[in-house]
């Protein structure tokens, strides 16, 4: 009898041991495994979270924050749990396991990058700094910029500084846009309208979405037995705003020019040219997406 009650008070209390080692090992193994998970995603499908935020960026010259964007769906198999813009712009992912009880958090704070030449192009980029514990987080954060998490205010007060100082957008009209402001792409034709083959994509320039051009329409026309390329403008002035996606302006050029007729991609201004000199045209900038008024469907 005192046998099996010494058994059962080995067991008592080696059960409960085996059953709390193996539960950390398995707590290890999914850390481990969502982590090299995260990292295979970083490395190749990041992609899919921040472009819609430099996209933002690049169009309003201002980091995105909550409600400016809708952020897709957090992937499966990415070892992320889930991810949120906050309203100060930075980027909270929250990682798919726990760290000593806690969530593992990684915040994302933008980094604004100023054009270097007048003809260069304003951006953003994000750095990643640890947001609670865990020893694995700096391998998972390299950030270039920021080293801790308090190192944040100071980043989006430097920020604010350099948007503060950047030289205003000139719209194709020599207006000056205010921050923020939408714009699109309009194709300023030289006074003497066979020229545009000559500058192309140096002719696109920023508008305000809410000012009143033609578009600037295009298809492949067959006339006296040559095959070529039309470009046309609508009769009427449209506001780039009345079209939320690029299909819808191309519904206006077939219903302003006739069946076949399609938004000019700014890539593409070549052919034969039946648009007015010293004009403006809206196009639909196929080079820099994120410098349209509307989706690119």
């Amino acid at each position: 009898m005192t046998r099996l009650r010494g058994w059962g008070l080995l067991l008592g209390i080696a059960l409960p041991a085996l059953l709390f080692f193996n539960w950390q090992r398995l707590g290890a193994e999914k850390s481990r495994i969502q982590t090299e998970r995260y990292e295979v995603w970083l490395g190749g499908q990041s992609a899919q979270l921040f472009q819609p935020l430099n996209n933002y960026f690049v169009k309003h010259l201002v980091p995105a924050a909550a409600g400016d964007v809708s952020l897709p769906p957090v992937p499966p198999d990415a070892g992320i749990k889930s991810w949120a813009l906050q309203t100060d712009g930075t980027v909270l992912i929250t990682l798919d396991f726990k760290f000593e009880g806690r969530p593992l958090r990684l915040r994302w704070v933008p980094v604004v990058r100023p054009a270097r030449y007048a003809s260069g192009t304003h951006r953003v980029d994000y750095d990643c700094v640890r947001s609670g514990p865990g020893d694995q987080v700096p391998r998972l954060c390299q950030g270039e910029t920021l080293k801790t998490e308090a190192d944040v205010p100071a980043q989006l007060a430097a920020n604010a500084t350099a948007l503060e100082n950047l030289p205003p957008v000139v719209s194709a009209s020599g207006v000056a846009l205010a921050a923020g402001a939408d714009m699109g792409s309009v194709v300023v034709v030289p006074a003497n309208a066979n020229d545009l083959d000559h500058c192309g994509f140096q002719c696109v320039q920023p508008q305000s979405c809410i000012t009143p051009r033609p578009l600037a329409c295009g298809k492949i026309a067959d006339e006296g037995g040559r095959r070529f390329f039309a470009v046309a403008a609508t009769p009427d002035d449209h506001r780039a705003t009345d079209f939320a996606s690029r299909s819808a302006a191309d519904a206006a050029c077939a219903q302003g020019l006739g069946s076949g007729y399609r938004m000019v991609p700014a890539s593409s201004l070549t052919g034969v040219i039946r648009l007015s000199g010293g004009r403006e045209y809206w196009v639909h900038n196929d080079v820099r997406p994120a410098a349209n008024c509307w989706s690119a469907d």
